[in-house]
């Protein structure tokens, strides 16, 4: 064993908070390896495994080297936000729907984020049932979701919801099954009398609508409709700031014409031009680099 590189594996764990398991899983080894090989008790290829262990160090060093694009609080960040927090103190319906890139799912984490206690975040996987719905909230709600007949896995879980001030935000609902979808509003709204939020693309909306989805129920009841336009310039300039204080408005405007209005996007393009300006040694952002980073990210359009 190298101690040398054995110290600067549990060095770069405390130091970027990580836990063991985290750090296994990125080198590609099971906890129980990476646990072994720090207490010296491993018997496998300490060699093999010590040289990926170096190689993540330099990954995770490299990529702590740039300024992370932080959460700003954008126009459309609070409109999202503010039809969120209605929802959850009126115990109504939202639904917000917008483009791919438009904000939604940071928007639904932020509010998460900032409201732990009661707020419930379901990001929706193709195909999900009603079944897996009902776990999912019953799991962050710290009830127990297995093994526990159906009906009354709904009563424990609308029982929960009616003593507590909450709300289920349920990320990327288009991809739910049509069953889940109603169910939503049926095990939340109706029955746990607490506030449902329903974000996802726009054909969500025209799927409610939709007359053969047989989905009035629900539409009657959505009270907070909030269509998110994507990004604006003023915004754009505010995540650029925020990353480089006083940047040139010309060097925004290129990476905002390239992003067309995807926030994801416009924050995919500054990281790419973080990594460039790192490599070539370049201590300000320019619309040269703007240009190569934005090469490097499949945009939408068609765009190279």
């Amino acid at each position: 064993m190298n101690i040398d590189v054995k110290e600067r594996l549990e060095a770069a764990i405390e130091k970027y908070g990580l836990s063991k398991a985290q750090a296994a899983r990125e080198l590609n080894y099971s906890p129980s390896v990476i646990s072994e090989y720090l207490k010296g008790s491993y018997r496998g290829d300490v060699a093999k495994l010590e040289e990926a262990a170096v190689r993540w160090i330099a990954r995770q060093a490299k990529a702590r080297e740039r300024k992370r694009v932080p959460v700003v609080e954008t126009e459309s960040l609070r409109r999202a936000a503010n039809a969120l927090q209605i929802a959850h103190a009126e115990k109504d319906i939202a639904l917000v729907i917008g483009d791919a890139g438009a904000g939604k799912s940071t928007a639904a984490a932020w509010y998460a984020k900032n409201n732990e206690k009661s707020t419930v975040l379901v990001n929706v996987f193709t195909g999900m049932n009603r079944r897996m719905l009902v776990q999912e909230i019953a799991r962050q709600l710290s009830l127990d979701a297995d093994r526990v007949p159906a009906n009354t896995l709904v009563a424990n879980v609308s029982d929960a919801l009616l003593e507590r001030d909450m709300i289920v935000i349920v990320d990327e609902a288009d991809y739910l099954r049509d069953d889940a979808l109603e169910f939503a509003r049926r095990l939340v709204y109706d029955l746990g009398q607490s506030g449902l939020a329903l974000i996802g693309l726009p054909r969500l909306r025209h799927r409610i609508q939709n007359l053969r989805s047989d989905h009035r129920q629900l539409e009657s009841r959505i009270g907070v409709f909030l269509p998110l336009p994507g990004l604006t310039r003023q915004d754009a300039v505010a995540i650029a700031e925020s990353v480089w204080p006083g940047v040139a408005r010309k060097v925004v405007d290129a990476v905002y014409g390239a992003s067309k209005t995807d926030t994801r996007q416009f924050a995919k393009i500054i990281e790419r031009m973080q990594g460039a300006m790192a490599v070539n040694g370049v201590a300000e952002p320019d619309v040269e680099i703007a240009g190569l980073a934005a090469s490097l990210v499949l945009r939408r359009g068609g765009g190279a």
